[in-house]
């Protein structure tokens, strides 16, 4: 007998130290999708939304979309914008409550608005009464980001939780087809339950990469587990996201299982004593930008460009792109090479006025806020104007993860001059697919130098070409030294070894 299932989307990863609000027109910008639309637009597209979509047609089940939203990582999420997407599900939910056999939704798990703290939490505990209201008992299932801060909210009003399981998210339609695959087994009546451990770490995104410890050794332990006892459908290793100022940041453990509570409660307590043993390896130290470059200096004869890691200005942890504290140095140290790219609408138009093949005189960047350095003074050539718009390389991208495998920059100009070349970008895009530069007639392999803003999403893109990668300790509110940060609502959370 086919199933129906409500669909529905509202993926955001806020950072909260961040002045800038993430409104409707941010959400507009990436994805909004209501009725059929999201479907439409989603389908066939390598996203999280994509996997539950195509596994859900393949099983011949009825799907009932109410809406998809997505925006790019930044400050808190505007009132209106998750207002929108409530109004809009609930109402689907009222007018299809007979027919549903189950509910699925794309989560990302670290959502915070202008008076939520817990957006997703509220978001299942609100669907869960209605639900019960109208005398229902059908599962609810939701795909998370490996980043989600994940309440208890989240997990007691859910049938199951399923998150990704690599970082950068290569597996991320891969996560929502096997969260997918969870609800169809619960609409055919398999009976199972959650269990949560938070723990009391907050890492920086530096430190929770899937190929190193502890996130490797947690990760790998759980597959264990899940391997050698059958009643453990799914353990999610959640990293958190540590630019969330709320109680429930960090680190956190949960299962799907269909036995002994207990017993998967002792799973989850083995896995945080894991954790704990590798912990001094989820905190990395970052050089000084002088020091990256003595140790690039010091390197063999290679091919390939060196990376400098901007971790402190990473977009997809919501900060601006358009930090300069590592490029800024890096010119007036002279070095030639020099690749890199800034977010900057006001450069753009300027270069758009001088077309391409006019000499250009400018100040790029630093034009968000007081946290990401001081605008650079830049003269060169205006090399190419195009409209932003470019086809993911890697279909199984850490971006396709947040936008598909079409993404948008906006109108975007590449300047270069006798020591750099540089893409400045409407819209901020996180380095993730290296489809990006190579879109804009830029030549990443042949550089001497490239500027990342990222903290591990670069990897599958960047450290095929380079010779070598160093993380640089720089001005920016993704700052990997969280003692930077004023945190208010942690509790007893650790944002540092003890």
């Amino acid at each position: 007998m086919s199933k129906t299932v409500l669909f529905g989307g509202l993926f955001h990863e806020t950072h909260t130290f961040l002045s800038q609000t993430t409104t409707v027109a941010d959400f507009e910008a990436v994805a909004l999708h209501r009725g059929q639309d999201a479907i439409t637009a989603n389908l066939g597209n390598a996203s999280p939304s994509d996997g539950f979509l195509s596994y859900a047609l393949e099983q011949g089940w009825t799907i009932l979309p109410t809406i998809q939203m997505a925006a790019m990582p930044g400050g808190k999420a505007a009132d209106a914008a998750v207002t929108l997407f409530r109004d809009a599900f609930f109402a689907g939910l009222a007018q299809h409550m007979d027919q549903l056999d189950g509910i699925y939704l794309v989560l990302h798990g670290a959502m915070v608005s202008q008076s939520s703290d817990d957006v997703e939490g509220e978001l299942l505990a609100d669907i869960r009464a209605a639900l019960r209201k109208a005398g229902r008992d059908i599962p609810v299932v939701a795909v998370l980001d490996l980043h989600a801060n994940v309440s208890h909210a989240m997990v007691d009003n859910s049938t199951a939780l399923r998150a990704y399981r690599e970082n950068p998210h290569s597996d991320a339609r891969d996560a929502a087809v096997a969260a997918a695959v969870l609800l169809g087994q619960s609409m055919d009546g398999l009976a199972m339950a959650q269990v949560h451990l938070p723990t009391r770490h907050v890492l920086p995104p530096t430190g929770v990469g899937s190929a190193s410890n502890p996130m490797k050794a947690v990760l790998a332990a759980a597959r264990a587990i899940e391997a050698r006892d059958p009643a453990i459908l799914n353990i999610n290793v959640m990293a958190g996201y540590a630019y969330s100022d709320i109680a429930d940041c960090g680190f956190s453990l949960s299962c799907v299982t269909t036995g002994d509570i207990a017993k998967a409660s002792t799973y989850l307590s083995d896995l945080a004593a894991l954790l704990e043993t590798h912990l001094a390896e989820g905190y990395p130290l970052e050089d000084d930008l002088a020091t990256a470059l003595r140790r690039a200096d010091a390197l063999p004869d290679g091919r390939g460009p060196i990376l400098l890691i901007e971790a402190a200005d990473n977009i997809g942890g919501g900060t601006p792109g358009d930090a300069t504290g590592v490029l800024g140095p890096l010119l007036a140290a002279g070095r030639m090479g020099v690749m890199a790219a800034i977010a900057d609408e006001d450069a753009v138009k300027s270069c758009v006025a001088a077309g391409i093949g006019g000499t250009i005189d400018i100040a790029i960047g630093a034009k968000t806020d007081r946290h990401h350095g001081e605008p650079v003074q830049f003269r060169g050539i205006v090399r190419n104007l195009t409209d932003g718009h470019f086809e993911l390389e890697n279909p199984k991208s850490h971006l396709a993860s947040m936008v598909g495998t079409h993404a948008d920059m906006g109108p975007c100009a590449v300047i270069e001059n006798e020591q750099a070349i540089i893409l400045l970008s409407t819209r901020k895009m996180p380095p993730m697919d290296i489809g990006q530069l190579h879109s804009q007639g830029m030549k990443p392999a042949e550089a001497s130098y490239i500027v990342v803003k990222a903290a591990v999403s670069h990897r599958d893109a960047y450290d095929p070409i380079a010779r070598a990668s160093f993380y640089v300790d720089s001005p920016g509110l993704c700052t990997s030294n969280l003692k930077r940060l004023p945190y208010s609502k942690l509790n007893n959370k650790s944002i540092a070894l003890d």
